[in-house]
């Protein structure tokens, strides 16, 4: 609901603006009713505070349903590592895969750490605060095989 919506940005530290008046949030749903897809003003003023997986669908969605098909294949061609792992993994989920949709799972955690801030967009901001992708493969390999060899420091402990 709106109310929920607009309590949820009032608690977000880093939302920094006013709420849109009663009579525009009324006035948008109607005319919400007449389009087939237009975001409301407190879901445009959500839509950068979000992961940007979610963002991207919901955009891809609005954009699908008013028939701009140059939008819809920008946002396709854009997509982030992350979300093409995310949608190959309910992808396997829904084929009942679940070997396959663990793996994915555990890839887009993966390219989740990897971002200094998932909500936003890839190429938002400076590259240097993402971690590099080798790196962090070669410093798991190496975590996982001294883990292997010389255990944990709570082995034998009960």
């Amino acid at each position: 609901t709106d109310e929920g919506k607009a309590q949820l940005l009032l608690t977000l530290e880093s939302f920094k603006g006013e709420l849109p008046r009663p009579r525009i949030l009324r006035d948008a749903k109607n005319s919400a009713k007449q389009d087939s897809m237009n975001l409301s003003p407190i879901d445009e003023m959500l839509l950068p505070l979000i992961d940007e997986s979610v963002r991207r669908q919901i955009l891809m969605r609005s954009a699908e349903n008013n028939g701009d098909f140059e939008a819809l294949s920008e946002l396709e061609r854009a997509k982030s590592r992350r979300q093409r792992a995310k949608e190959k993994y309910d992808e396997a989920k829904d084929e009942g895969k679940d070997e396959l949709a663990a793996m994915w799972e555990k890839e887009a955690d993966f390219y989740g750490s990897l971002r200094a801030d998932v909500t936003q967009d890839e190429g938002s901001y400076s590259s240097f605060l993402d971690r590099d992708e080798w790196y962090e493969r070669t410093r798991q390999k190496l975590a996982e095989k001294n883990k292997k060899r010389f255990g944990s420091l709570l082995d034998g402990l009960e």
